[in-house]
């Protein structure tokens, strides 16, 4: 009898408020929530291992530590969105694993990045860099195992089993693309390689910044595709979707070409307090920026132009394979996604 009550004043509610269903759609908030959970959510060893040897249990505290400090979940985010644009809320649900890698390959590139042998930098996002608490040797250790925990999150996304198209191999080579040699690694040792020149251009600069930050943000889209094309039934699949999968990750390589110009920018205007870590240090350091070579106003312009072709791809993208049983719930997800994206070229830190 209750369940029977309960169901009748649901199909009373829906009757009378149209707006029900709306209950279902998540806020960015609880997106956020869902990813600091599968973040800090897990411990990477054992209790019976930290009970044994008790300094082991340093390693979980050094693994989470970067992670606890926050930061934007612009990665992450990114992809819940992409997926639940396509996918409601089956499509966020398949790409948790995704968005958790994602930030994991971040975070990591993030604490070898501060290393003294790279960019030797004490503050990020207002709290000491992993090597000015537990030491050089450790906050290497500490990166290396976001890394690989990375794949081993990845590897746990839940595809349907009549599954044919989208396959698990797909999620783990858009991460170790824009994760390796033909993307951040490749970002960095250019970087490395080219820093102190003067006579750089804006277009070797470019070059850079697509790999060591336009490819991961590429990755965060087109792993939130895979995982909301991945909810479909194989027949619902555009016949077109690898080349679809293309254009969503050059959205991505251009968001990211446009959020490293805004840096630079902001890298050149705002205090350390404002943005939560080493202000000036690419003046400092004699480097070569989007604001040296182009002026803070024509790397503005540039930043928009970048940002406008990416959501035009974007856009396009999903349109294409759009749902329109889910037109609702997709297109919340959809709008909260071009949001973020605008707000990328606004920010302040």
């Amino acid at each position: 009898m209750l369940v029977k009550n309960t169901l009748r004043k649901i199909r009373n509610h829906i009757r009378h408020k149209g707006h029900f269903v709306m209950t279902f759609l998540l806020p960015l908030e609880t997106l956020k929530e869902l990813i600091e959970n599968d973040l800090l959510g897990e411990d990477t060893l054992s209790q019976a291992s930290l009970q044994v040897i008790n300094p082991i249990n340093e390693i979980n505290k050094a693994y989470h530590y970067p992670l606890k400090a926050g930061g934007k979940r612009i990665r992450p985010l990114l992809a819940l969105l992409t997926a639940g644009a396509l996918s409601g809320r089956q499509g966020i649900e398949t790409a948790r694993p995704s968005a958790l890698s994602l930030e994991k390959i971040h975070t990591y590139s993030l604490v070898h990045d501060d290393l003294p042998c790279m960019d030797n930098d004490d503050l990020r996002r207002g709290m000491p860099t992993t090597h000015k608490i537990y030491g050089e040797a450790k906050a290497l250790l500490v990166g290396d195992a976001l890394l690989t925990e990375a794949f081993a999150a990845i590897a746990k996304t839940p595809l349907p089993p009549l599954q044919h198209k989208i396959s698990l191999a797909h999620f783990i080579t858009d991460l170790a693309e824009a994760s390796g040699t033909k993307g951040m690694i490749l970002g960095q040792w250019l970087d490395i390689s080219l820093s102190g020149m003067h006579d750089l251009t804006w277009e070797q600069l470019e070059v850079i910044h697509k790999n060591k930050t336009g490819m991961l943000l590429g990755a965060s889209l087109s792993l939130g595709f895979l995982a909301g094309l991945a909810c479909y039934e194989n027949s619902h699949i555009p016949c077109n979707w690898k080349m679809l999968h293309s254009n969503i990750k050059e959205s991505g390589v251009l968001i990211g070409l446009s959020f490293q110009i805004i840096d630079d920018i902001l890298d050149s205007t705002q205090t350390e307090q404002q943005l939560g870590k080493t202000a000036g240090k690419d003046l400092t350091q004699q480097k070569q920026t989007a604001v040296r070579l182009l002026g803070i106003t024509k790397s503005r312009a540039l930043a928009k132009t970048y940002t406008e072709h990416a959501i035009s791809l974007l856009h396009d993208a999903l349109n294409h394979c759009q749902q329109d049983n889910l037109a609702l719930e997709t297109s919340h997800y959809k709008n909260l996604l071009f949001d973020i994206i605008n707000h990328l070229l606004l920010r302040e830190y």
